[in-house]
């Protein structure tokens, strides 16, 4: 669990590093946080997340699957390495954020709500 956190830790950490836009949004509060992602940091990099994120930001809410999957496309992300792509409302989450899930593995779709749940705008997992 302790290696999980320091994982999470690390990848918040370089994700927020690779976008100063992203990171000034984030510090100034200017621009809301449309969106969570977890991830599974096999499939996806610290740089594809911030740049996922900075074109959902841009997009605003309501991004469906279909259009999720040509931000991920025109990222470089390989989908046929992620066998979920899922978008959870916040309402079932009890958050206000929606959360992204895009994982190699089904099994780890709890670990990455769970995960998903925290502070940071996007986070990778293993």
């Amino acid at each position: 669990m302790k290696r999980l956190f320091l994982v999470a830790a690390i990848t918040s950490l370089v994700a927020t590093m690779a976008s100063i836009s992203w990171a000034a949004a984030t510090i100034n509060g200017t621009k809301s946080n449309t969106y969570r992602v977890a991830y599974d940091a096999g499939v996806v990099s610290p740089t594809q997340a911030a740049a996922i994120l900075a074109k959902l930001d841009e997009l605003g809410p309501g991004v469906n699957v279909a259009k999720l999957k040509e931000i991920l496309s025109k990222v470089g992300v390989n989908l046929s390495l992620i066998k979920v792509i899922e978008i959870i409302p916040a309402a079932q989450r009890s958050d206000r954020i929606p959360l992204i899930l895009l994982l190699a593995n089904p099994m780890d779709k709890a670990q990455a709500i769970k995960f998903g749940g925290g502070a940071g705008r996007a986070g990778g997992y293993q």
